[in-house]
């Protein structure tokens, strides 16, 4: 992480060295994002913590706890994100006409 020291310069150390992987003064709800995603059997990023309620979430350590968040609506199973073929179907259309061939 300490830049390089080149020939003849002074590198002062950083006054402010971040915590791996934790924004500063963010709480860590890696432990309910996973039981979450568990209980509603999908993955880590459909997984939406309400961000207000961060002391709640923060408290519950079980299973039991994070159902009864989920039921509460402080933890929300997100949509499936759309994934359209528009710009597929647009590029097939102009290759017919012979379009993008080289």
């Amino acid at each position: 992480f300490w830049l390089k020291r080149q020939r003849g310069t002074r590198v002062a150390p950083p006054s402010f060295v971040p915590v791996r992987g934790h924004q500063a003064g963010a709480m860590s709800m890696k432990l309910q994002k996973r039981l979450a995603a568990d209980v509603k059997k999908c993955g880590r990023n459909r997984i939406w913590l309400d961000p207000n309620e961060s002391n709640e979430i923060s408290m519950a350590n079980s299973r039991f706890n994070v159902r009864k968040l989920i039921k509460d609506g402080l933890i929300i199973r997100k949509a499936v994100k759309m994934h359209s073929r528009s710009r597929v179907r647009k590029n097939l259309d102009a290759k017919r006409k012979g379009r993008h061939t080289g």
